[in-house]
């Protein structure tokens, strides 16, 4: 008897669990700007505590980024913060509406990232700074306490904080009927 949290969080395969099989994070990369032709997807299987580190590491690898030659060694630049986009993710799995049809997903053109969930924030998007409310407690516990997030409300403050560091435009977040999206 495996309850929907530990599928959601410990599953090997979701798609083992009819309860959480259309939970699973899909992540697409797009050639362009727009929708028009795909490069690569990536759909998880794990559940979320098993596979989010590898989530947000193929994310991560699949942005654009600048080499830096120094005096001997070359290094890499990300053209994203990684901890914006590891924020944005888990906000995505946080606080999704698990009763809502749908899944998290993560839409990757040249020029943005579309991180979006199912159902619409309890919450206003200007107040998401200053207010902290989840959808799921448990899940928010939990996950706390495996170390993929802080549970006290700053997620959004590193984006925001991250994003002006690179010298990225602002966030956008667009609610819509079922569905709320995140774009950097």
């Amino acid at each position: 008897a495996i309850t929907k949290l530990g599928a959601l969080l410990f599953a090997k395969n979701l798609n083992d669990f009819e309860s959480v099989e259309r939970k699973s994070v899909r992540v697409i990369v797009y050639k362009g700007k727009n929708k028009v032709e795909t490069v690569r997807e990536q759909i998880g299987v794990k559940g979320y505590a098993l596979g989010f580190e590898g989530l947000v590491d193929w994310i991560n690898s699949q942005l654009p980024a600048n080499e830096e030659i120094g005096k001997a060694l070359r290094t890499e630049t990300r053209m994203y913060p990684e901890i914006a986009i590891r924020e944005l993710v888990a906000n995505a799995l946080i606080h999704q509406d698990l009763s809502e049809k749908g899944f998290p997903m993560v839409e990757i053109f040249t020029d943005r990232i579309e991180i979006s969930n199912a159902g619409t924030p309890l919450v206003t998007p200007e107040r998401f700074i200053d207010a902290y409310i989840s959808r799921n407690e448990k899940l928010a516990d939990l996950m706390r306490r495996m170390g993929f997030c802080e549970e006290k409300g700053s997620g959004l403050d590193k984006v925001i904080f991250y994003n002006e560091f690179y010298q990225l435009p602002p966030i956008n977040v667009i609610v819509s009927d079922n569905r709320t999206r995140v774009t950097i």
